[in-house]
């Protein structure tokens, strides 16, 4: 069996910045303490510091210069996609709606450009995937197989961009796992879902694609707000 591995002083250090940078507690424009005084508050090493730091800079957080210190940034103009897990996982869902909608212009692009480049071949396999999917009972596998469908339709368009779009909503699905279970609150109609879009991309009409696609999904997304505010 797997040992669980404790987080890294460098994990927590990055997680409480980044937490108190989202949460509007450090605000942007603001200098953070010297490195030595923030070190010693959190209790790290200046090395552990500087790692947390560089990966807080890589996410458009904060920018260090030498000479002028640690200035926090503002993640609305300088932060990235990656981002939405962790605001999420602070508990805003008023971003729910939104992220559902990145998802249904990413799934509605896909399918289309599917239709224009996918081979017979590649259709076949992405068939047999969604035939196996279809008699999966367990939600947990039915969620990741979701989003490994999701991405084999991605893979046809072969739009990099595109795909890398999709990992940041996977991670925002796999951050929430009470989101999973809201997106999979129907699962025969999600398991049907898989061999009728593989038809779908099968007609060759793109702009057909795009409309069913935006339409279910649309009513998809909006059964999903309904029962988060359900009392």
């Amino acid at each position: 069996m797997e040992k669980i591995r404790a987080p890294r002083a460098v994990d927590l250090a990055t997680h409480q910045i980044r937490g108190e940078i989202l949460a509007g507690i450090l605000q942007p424009g603001e200098r953070l303490p010297p490195e030595r005084e923030l070190a010693e508050s959190l209790g790290i090493a200046r090395l552990t510091l500087r790692a947390a730091l560089a990966r807080l800079e890589a996410e458009g957080l904060v920018r260090a210069r030498q000479g002028s210190g640690i200035t926090v940034l503002d993640y609305r103009t300088e932060g990235g996609v990656e981002l939405l897990p962790h605001l999420l996982a602070r508990g805003d869902w008023s971003l729910l709606g939104p992220v559902l909608q990145l998802r249904r212009a990413v799934a509605v692009e896909a399918v289309a450009a599917a239709v224009e480049r996918a081979s017979d071949a590649d259709l076949d396999r992405l068939q047999a995937l969604a035939e196996e999917l279809s008699s999966e009972t367990d939600l947990p596998a039915l969620a990741e197989g979701n989003l490994a469908f999701s991405r084999g339709v991605i893979r046809l368009t072969d739009n990099l961009p595109l795909e890398l779009l999709f990992n940041a909503v996977a991670k925002v699905y796999r951050s929430r796992p009470e989101l999973v279970d809201l997106l999979l609150a129907e699962p025969d109609a999600v398991r049907a879902s898989f061999p009728a879009i593989v038809a779908l991309i099968r007609t060759r009409d793109a702009e057909r694609a795009r409309a069913l696609v935006r339409a279910t999904l649309r009513a998809i997304d909006d059964a999903t707000l309904a029962r988060l505010e359900a009392p």
